[in-house]
C-alpha cells in the first residue's frame, strides 16, 4: 500500500480531495503512522481501514481548520438582514462549523441587531471530532477574538485567563453540535433549514462530490431558504438554486 492508496481511500470516505501541498501531508501522515509505532503504509492502512478510532485520528490530523468570529462579516451582515424579515422559528446550519466560532458569531451578530434568539435554533456538523469537542466546550484563544471588540468580548465571554475566554452560557445552549460528514445520513430535525453556511468546504471537494453537496444543501434548505459558501466554493447547478449577488455578497436561493 502507498500514500496515493490512502489519499484514495479518505477521499472515498470523506469526499477530500488534497490538491496541494501532497509533500506536506505526506509527511504529517508518515509522522503520524510512525508515532502509533507502524513501520510502513501497508501495515497502517491495513488498520486504518478495520480500526475507526485510528482512522478518525487522521481525519482529525488532516482536516484541522483555523477559523475566528466574525469571519466574512459582510455575509453575516447579509444574514441579518435576511433574519430580520422573518417571523417564527428560524434553522440554521453551519457545515462545516469547525471549532464554533461560526454559529456563536451567528448569535452574537443577532443579539447586536436585537433579534430574539429564542426563535433561533443552530446545528454545527463537522468530521473532526476533536473541532467538535471544542466547539461544544466553547473555550477559544484571543487570537480567534481579534476581529471582536472589546465590548463584545466582555459582553459575550468569560475570560478565564490572559489567553483564553469561554462563550457565555445563553449562546451555548442555540446551537446543537454533532460530529458527522456533509454526505452522511442526518438526523432527525436536521433539516428544514431556513440559512445555511458552509463555506471553505467544497474548495476541497472534486466536482463529483461539489455537485453531491449541493444536492446536500438543496434537499436540507427550506422553499425560499439561502445557501452561503466560502469566496472560492461554486455549485455546478445541478439543482434549481438561484445566483444572487446583493451589497457585494453572492448567495445562493432555493
Amino acid at each position: 500500500m502507498s500514500f496515493r492508496s490512502l489519499l484514495e481511500h479518505f477521499y472515498i470516505t470523506t469526499g477530500i480531495v488534497f490538491k496541494d501541498n501532497r509533500d506536506v501531508i505526506e509527511r504529517k501522515v508518515q509522522a503520524f503512522y510512525e508515532e502509533k509505532g507502524f513501520k510502513d503504509y501497508h501495515d497502517f492502512f491495513t488498520d486504518v481501514k478495520k480500526d475507526r478510532t485510528l482512522y478518525q485520528e487522521l481525519i482529525n490530523l488532516l482536516t484541522t481548520s483555523e477559523t475566528y468570529f466574525y469571519r466574512e462579516l459582510s455575509q453575516i451582515q447579509l444574514f441579518i438582514s435576511y433574519i430580520q424579515e422573518k417571523e417564527g422559528p428560524i434553522k440554521i446550519l453551519c457545515a462545516p462549523c469547525a471549532s464554533g466560532e461560526e454559529p456563536f458569531s451567528l448569535l452574537i451578530a443577532m443579539l447586536e441587531a436585537h433579534i430574539d434568539i429564542n426563535k433561533i435554533e443552530i446545528y454545527g456538523i463537522d468530521i473532526n471530532t476533536n473541532e467538535i469537542d471544542k466547539a461544544i466546550a466553547g473555550v477559544y484563544t484571543h487570537r480567534r477574538l481579534y476581529q471582536l471588540s472589546d465590548t463584545l468580548q466582555s459582553k459575550y465571554f468569560t475570560r478565564l485567563d490572559n489567553n483564553h475566554y469561554k462563550i457565555i452560557p445563553k449562546l451555548q445552549k442555540h446551537v446543537h453540535f454533532k460530529q458527522m460528514n456533509i454526505f452522511d445520513p442526518f438526523p432527525q430535525g436536521f433539516d428544514n433549514f431556513d440559512v445555511i453556511f458552509s463555506r471553505n468546504m467544497l474548495i476541497y471537494f472534486d466536482k463529483q462530490a461539489q455537485e453531491m453537496s449541493e444536492r446536500v444543501f438543496y434537499e436540507k434548505l427550506r422553499n425560499g431558504g439561502l445557501l452561503f459558501l466560502g469566496h472560492a466554493d461554486h455549485i455546478h447547478h445541478v439543482c434549481n438554486f438561484r445566483r444572487v449577488s446583493e451589497k457585494g455578497v453572492t448567495y445562493y436561493q432555493k
